[in-house]
């Protein structure tokens, strides 16, 4: 969940459409970065934000061992058919068992970006007065005032935005509003803002909504917590646009919408802990 070698949106959606297309699907899905589940000495020097809050409960001693019993089954026809199901972890570390992921009864919430308060109007390398870097920041009040929010999946950003030029991008992370904590992150190219692998010509001054999608998350949101959109023009290690500062974004609101499921604990999963598990 934080590769960014193997980004996740190269597996999600696809976790689900092998299942609807017939395939025999099981996963384990971790918050460690572009490492085995069981490379405990990779598991140690993830940052805040990128799996540091889980490396405590994050290293997976079993890994071999479902792997020999998925082979065994079918590879050889020996033992018993494995559980197809999803073993998802937390970004705070808990895991759980669900049938597929992301879950399939999560529910949406939108949050329109003119209930949140908003610093800045433009995304752009410079801004156009020749200072610093230009970004837009919306701060969204709490998502639930009396329980913690379970936020899990594809989120969408459907912002709407004045173009400058053909070009131009948004980079967007998100975070908890209260503690800055980073919970994932989304960009797209302006040209490519109906979605898909074809570039739009975009015309100078017109106005139109990108249609962007967070890579995959799975976090915990504490009660009375909302959603902080920090916009820039690339973040992590994306390119920034070829244009440079003659093409900023006017950002001029939006709708993000997340979703959320409510767990009563029954499917957390016990992980194999410490030198006991690895030596078993």
């Amino acid at each position: 969940m934080q590769d960014w070698n193997v980004d996740p949106h190269q597996v999600f959606p696809g976790y689900q459409m092998f299942i609807d297309g017939g395939f025999e699907v099981r996963g384990m899905l971790g918050q460690w970065e572009h490492n085995y589940p069981d490379q405990w000495s990779k598991h140690n020097a993830q940052d805040s934000g990128y799996g540091g809050e889980a490396i405590h409960n994050m290293t997976r001693w079993d890994w071999a061992q479902d792997l020999f019993e998925w082979f065994e089954y079918y590879l050889k026809g020996i033992g018993e058919k494995p559980d197809l199901h999803a073993q998802i972890q937390r970004n705070d570390g808990e895991w759980r068992i669900e049938s597929t992921w992301p879950p399939l009864d999560a529910e949406p919430i939108a949050q329109p970006l003119a209930d949140c308060s908003q610093t800045g109007q433009q995304v752009a390398g410079a801004s156009v007065a020749g200072g610093g870097l230009a970004s837009v920041t919306f701060d969204c009040p709490a998502l639930f005032d009396d329980m913690d929010a379970h936020l899990t999946g594809l989120f969408t950003l459907h912002l709407d935005v004045t173009a400058a030029m053909d070009g131009g991008q948004v980079f967007a992370e998100m975070q908890d509003a209260e503690t800055g904590l980073r919970l994932g992150h989304a960009t797209m190219d302006i040209r490519y803002y109906r979605g898909g692998s074809d570039p739009t010509t975009v015309l100078p001054g017109q106005s139109l909504t990108m249609l962007m999608e967070f890579q995959a998350i799975d976090a915990l949101l504490p009660a009375g917590h909302g959603i902080r959109l920090v916009l820039t023009e690339t973040g992590e290690d994306y390119l920034a646009p070829a244009c440079g500062i003659a093409c900023p974004v006017t950002v001029n609101g939006g709708t993000l919408t997340v979703h959320h499921i409510v767990r009563d604990g029954s499917m957390m999963l016990i992980t194999p802990q410490g030198e006991d598990a690895a030596n078993a």
